[in-house]
């Protein structure tokens, strides 16, 4: 990584893109649950166990912020207050993602917007509004963050 007067990032992400990132991935987390529970309110604990722990305690704690410079070097983040990330992630890592690592980062990123289509096809309005918040997620991270990003070992790495 370069010295921190030499790279852009290192001064943090900024108000706005912070509350875009938490936006979006909220609101998708949570028009998703509601559409769950107006069909049936039991399946809402496991989408809550894949959306929580599959970004908290998977793709957080040990997959793509164990190896962000971010995080690690100036003590920044875009998901979380950088307080509640380190206590979140106890270790740094250096390591390239496994081949198991890849494959539950994909599959945390695909199941956590697939899951509840089933319940929202019942609900049109849910639906879009599912459909809109998924793509802004989406949309904000492969064309803004991930092109920007410096966890060199990500899946989602679009960096140049």
């Amino acid at each position: 990584m370069k010295l921190k007067s030499e790279c852009t990032l290192a001064d943090g992400f900024s108000f706005r893109e912070k509350l875009y990132a938490q936006f979006s991935f909220f609101s998708l987390g949570v028009t998703g649950a509601v559409g769950i529970v107006l069909v049936d309110w039991q399946w809402v604990f496991p989408y809550f166990f894949i959306y929580g722990y599959g970004i908290l305690g998977i793709v957080m704690r040990h997959l793509t912020c164990p190896r962000c410079p971010h995080l690690h070097v100036y003590g920044d983040c875009l998901q979380f207050p950088p307080k509640i990330t380190m206590w979140l992630v106890k270790e740094r890592k250096t390591t390239p993602f496994s081949v198991v690592e890849k494959s539950l980062f994909y599959f945390v990123f695909i199941l956590i917007p697939i899951f509840p289509i089933y319940w929202l096809v019942e609900n049109p309005i849910l639906l879009s509004a599912f459909l809109v918040t998924v793509a802004m997620w989406y949309a904000g991270q492969f064309l803004y963050f991930c092109r920007r990003c410096r966890v060199k070992e990500c899946p989602f790495n679009r960096a140049a």
